[in-house]
């Protein structure tokens, strides 16, 4: 049976609050856990975000040890087993009312006219069966800038440059800020509930996508709280490259993910370097120019950048924090290969 359906009574069994959660054919799922603040800051984004936010139905799901209901949303406990992202998310689909059922992160804020933006599309199409809203970040430093500008998360800047103000086909939504029609979450099965460090967003995203076109919508912005340090850049890297293993395993297209990991692989970049510098060890006075070589070409990759005053002073730190998202992935792949899993 498909994880969406297999769903025992009794994880979302516990406390609910519906007074003031909206009505109509929209509801927003966020999942989260300790992070009261964050989720009292996403929840209030929305209400204020138009007519149509403040009238949404919201529907929270939190993992703790305590159920801790909230006003005006309907409130779906889970106890805290460790089961995972698309086991929680599954949980907001079943209890989410209406057609069209929209995802945010706990740590993002809703931008004006932000539902609309997302559901605009499905409601002109009947044949779209996703959206994929954009991903800022704003008022960080350098590092938090640069995160965006490489696409993450959620395509960042990378996608919303790379859109050119329009409405353009995509493959690759993310719960951060997506919105979803149900019969389609249905039809593919839920969200895998095996993915326990990730990815399960993305396996959505590509079954659904099997079954009709989905679309990416710069008019729907949310704006997400940043890493802004390079250790924390590398930490939630691991834990990417981890999710990473789980994705390999279950994506539709094998072999195209793993042709991805291998072109990204700096495990082979360095037997690769080791091999020549054994064969021709003059190559050594090579090394330097060839670094700084990568760094220009990096920053030449997403000079894009530069033409956006917020992101501008984040271009500078692009070769910087890449180096830690690929080396963070590279030890979680590796972390994730040798059973290291918890």
């Amino acid at each position: 049976m498909a994880p969406f359906a297999s769903e025992p009574a009794r994880a979302v069994a516990a406390a609910t609050s519906d007074a003031g959660a909206g009505g109509g054919d929209v509801s927003v799922v966020i999942c989260t856990k300790d992070r009261p603040a964050d989720l009292a800051g996403a929840i209030a984004s929305i209400r204020a975000s138009s007519d149509a936010g403040c009238g949404a139905k919201i529907v929270v799901v939190e993992e703790s040890d305590v159920p801790r209901p909230l006003p005006g949303v309907r409130y779906v406990h889970l106890p805290r087993e460790g089961r995972g992202f698309g086991y929680a998310r599954n949980a907001g689909v079943r209890a989410a009312g209406g057609d069209l059922i929209l995802f945010l992160d706990d740590d993002c804020e809703a931008e004006q006219g932000w539902i609309e933006g997302l559901t605009a599309p499905l409601r002109a199409d009947r044949q779209i069966l996703g959206v994929a809203g954009a991903v800022l970040v704003r008022d960080c430093g350098p590092i938090g800038y640069a995160e965006n500008i490489l696409g993450f998360p959620g395509g960042g800047l990378r996608y919303l440059h790379g859109a050119g103000g329009c409405v353009v086909p995509t493959r690759l939504l993310s719960t951060c800020n997506c919105a979803y029609r149900r019969e389609a979450v249905e039809r593919a099965g839920g969200f895998p509930e095996d993915a326990l460090f990730g990815g399960e967003d993305f396996l959505l995203a590509e079954r659904i996508s099997a079954l009709g076109p989905c679309v990416y919508a710069p008019a729907a912005v949310v704006y997400h709280r940043p890493r802004g340090r390079l250790g924390a850049v590398f930490h939630w890297f691991v834990r990417r490259g981890r999710s990473e293993m789980t994705i390999l395993a279950r994506s539709r297209d094998r072999a195209a993910f793993a042709r991805q990991l291998l072109r990204s692989s700096w495990t082979l970049r360095v037997l690769g370097g080791v091999v020549l510098l054994a064969r021709w060890p003059s190559l050594a006075l090579l090394v330097p120019p060839a670094i700084l070589a990568y760094g220009a070409a990096i920053l030449w990759r997403f000079r894009y950048a530069r033409a956006y005053p917020t992101h501008r002073a984040g271009w500078w730190m692009v070769p910087i924090v890449k180096l830690a998202m690929d080396l963070g992935a590279e030890v979680g792949r590796w972390r994730a290969l040798l059973g290291r899993e918890r």
